[in-house]
Formats: structure tokens, sequence, C-alpha cells
């Protein structure tokens, strides 16, 4: 008898073969870490590899709730509310949902978040309140959510901050207080907070109108986006369609 041929297709099934039984050991030693010890960080794992890897949404998001509500682990709001937010289709019924879309179940869970300790979920649920899916727009509930996120160092909420001062959006107009936060936000690496202070320099709104600023912050945002060389930069005047907050 010839040897076995050994093909790509071969060495991928025994490689997933061992990848399979490998996370079928850890899941077990994920749930009966998370059952014994209650940690936050041992069942946040676990309902990360159930939905992952296993695709057991159900059992995944649940575990993810009780890990929030019970256990106050910001991620594991922030992640569930993600699959809230959009749904899991099932895979062999893609007309049908594992994961029921539920807007108010994830507001739910990123309010829990933010008011916790993951500010990024403060910056999310902003979001929702000014734009997305809930009925009725909460301009206020927003603010103060954006104000806890940029509190606690979250750079997307200190722009969606300083675009509530620009706006009066939740709060009474400030676009003083607009540039000091995009400033700052310039200075943690924003290109949006670069771009939308440059403007304000170029335009002369909250500070006194400096073209010599407009270009330092008009460089910074192109080079924290990636776009080009300083130099290229430099000598590749911005359309006026770009001078906008």
């Amino acid at each position: 008898m010839g040897e076995e041929r050994i093909t790509e297709e071969s060495i991928d099934a025994e490689f997933k073969a061992v990848q399979d039984e490998y996370y079928r050991t850890m899941i077990v030693e994920m749930r009966d870490d998370c059952e014994t010890y209650k940690k936050a960080t041992e069942c946040h794992e676990y309902a990360k590899l159930m939905t992952s890897y296993f695709q057991k949404f159900k059992e995944g998001i649940t575990a993810y709730e009780e890990n929030c509500y019970l256990r106050d682990a910001g991620q594991s709001c922030h992640n569930a509310a993600s699959l809230y937010l959009s749904g899991v289709k099932k895979v062999n019924h893609p007309d049908e949902y594992e994961i029921v879309p539920d807007v108010e179940k994830a507001v739910g869970l990123l309010e829990k978040a933010c008011n916790g300790n993951h500010p990024k979920s403060c910056s999310t649920l902003a979001k929702l309140l000014q734009y997305g899916q809930i009925t009725a727009k909460d301009y206020k509930r927003a603010f103060d959510n954006l104000v806890i996120g940029c509190e606690n160092g979250n750079t997307e909420s200190c722009t969606g901050l300083a675009h509530a001062y620009m706006q009066g959006m939740g709060t009474k107009k400030d676009v003083s207080k607009a540039a000091e936060l995009y400033e700052e936000g310039c200075k943690s690496g924003s290109a949006q907070c670069c771009h939308n202070m440059g403007v304000l320099y170029y335009q002369g709104i909250g500070v006194e109108k400096n073209l010599n600023k407009f270009k330092e912050f008009n460089i910074k945002a192109q080079l924290f986006r990636g776009q080009a060389s300083p130099d290229k930069i430099a000598n590749n005047p911005l359309k006026s369609s770009n001078l906008r907050l």
C-alpha cells in the first residue's frame, strides 16, 4: 500500500481538530473558574470565547450580561450591547435572529458601563442618543454621558463633548470650551480634533484668526490620518469644501 498523501487540506483539518480540542478544554476550565471564583476577567473571557469561537451567542450574551450587572465588568456590558445593537442571525436560517436587535437593552448596558469603568461606552451611547436608532433623541442625556467619558480619559468622548459645546447640543453653546477640548484632543492624537481646531483658527471662531495656527493643525490632522508627509501637506492646500467642522 502506498503512503497516504499529505495535502494542504489534510493539514488544515488536523490543525482544526487540535484547535477545537484545545478550545473545548479551555471553555470548560473558564466556565468552572467563572462559576467558582466569580472573577470578572475569567467570566468575560468565557463569554468572549463562547461568542467568538463557538458561535454560541445566546449562552455568550447571557454570560456577558451577568458579568456586567453582577460584577460591574464594563467591557462585558459593551460587548453585550454591541450584540444587541446589530443582532445575530442564525447560520442556517438567515431570515431568523438568534439574538434579536434590542436598542433599549443596548442603551441600558452602555449606560451601566459608562457609569462604571468603561468610558468608551459613554461615546457609543452618546452617538445613539444624538443620531442613532432611538425614537426620541436625548441630547442632554448624551451630553451627560460624554462628560463622564471625557473625564475618564476617553478621547472620542472628549471630541463628542467638544461637538456638543460647538452646536449647543444638550448644553449651552460654548465655542471657547469647544476649542479647548479640540486642542486637548489634538494633543492626544485625534485627527478630527486637529482638523476642527485648524478650521476654528482659519475662520476665527472662538479663537483669534491665525493662518499659521491653521496650517499647523492641518498638518497634524493629516499626519495623524497617515495621509502624507509634512512637506507634501504644506504644499497641498485644502479646498474650501474641507474647511468645515
